[in-house]
């Protein structure tokens, strides 16, 4: 199959349109015209309806169509990626991380990755996982960082890196766990995990925390309102191991019983580039 046929076929489906398309490509109509009935020739199907004056594709056509743009994208891609590589004259990476993992993991993982890879630059993009997604299959970002996603999109890879426990920390140490109860709980609002873990501290303890904060989406709020003494919290360890280590938090209870983590989510036609492969390998070796 050759590809300056199939461009031309994909310009005047993707516009429905001969002239538009013959404009985009520098070409003029009737040359379009006759491409495109050259190509059905080598095909030996008929890619267009041309009982009708409005661009039809026929069912051969919608489905040349849709693998046409697939390939097309792919080029895009490619050009995108090696103008980038002339551009900066050096390997690089763009990573992106939703707030609640690139707040408290991220910093420390390039930290170790560039000592590591000194050949390779980056760029860091902190958003909202849609976000993130989004800029992920539009090829602006080649890897990115989130908490655990069910994605079924068949273009994309997801390499689970890491799970680690929840922890009820707070800033201060108590007598037992109902003196705990009595003080207000922040937690995580509509976190799944959050609500397990609770609920497991309360049976486990056989309490009722007689109040809760939610807060929205943003770990650090959490953290500095549990060590101002507004409460204690239920959070996933990575994001409080440094507080935790340093003393400005206290760990009250582990619970191995409810898990989170972090992982990696690269488009497929992404996975042999020398810098992706060895970010996820870095990653991937490194543990909270």
């Amino acid at each position: 199959m050759d590809l300056h046929y199939l461009k031309i076929f994909y310009e005047v489906a993707k516009e429905q349109s001969f002239t538009k398309a013959s404009q985009k490509l520098f070409i003029n109509q009737s040359a379009v015209s006759i491409q495109v009935k050259k190509f059905e020739e080598i095909l030996r199907i008929k890619l267009f309806d041309r009982s009708t004056k409005q661009i039809k594709l026929t069912y051969y056509g919608e489905a040349l169509y849709k693998m046409a743009e697939d390939i097309f994208d792919k080029v895009k891609r490619t050009e995108h990626e090696m103008s980038r590589m002339i551009e900066v004259e050096k390997i690089k990476i763009s990573i992106g991380a939703s707030p609640v993992i690139g707040e408290p993991l991220l910093a420390k993982l390039m930290k170790g990755f560039s000592v590591k890879h000194k050949e390779i630059d980056f760029e860091i993009f902190i958003s909202s996982k849609d976000y993130l997604l989004r800029q992920l299959k539009e090829g602006e970002i080649d890897v990115i960082i989130i908490d655990f996603e069910q994605i079924k999109d068949s273009n994309l890879e997801v390499f689970i890196v890491d799970t680690v426990p929840y922890v009820f920390v707070g800033a201060k140490k108590y007598s037992s766990m109902k003196e705990i109860a009595k003080e207000p709980l922040i937690s995580r609002k509509n976190i799944n995990n959050n609500n397990k873990a609770m609920i497991y501290l309360e049976n486990k303890n056989r309490v009722q925390f007689e109040k809760i904060i939610h807060v929205e989406g943003n770990i650090e709020l959490i953290k500095n309102m549990t060590k101002e003494g507004l409460g204690n919290a239920i959070l996933p360890y990575y994001s409080v191991k440094k507080e935790i280590e340093n003393g400005h938090l206290i760990m009250l209870e582990k619970i191995d019983e409810v898990e989170d983590g972090y992982q990696i989510v690269i488009t497929k036609d992404k996975r042999n580039l020398l810098q992706v492969i060895k970010f996820i390998s870095y990653v991937q070796n490194h543990k909270i």
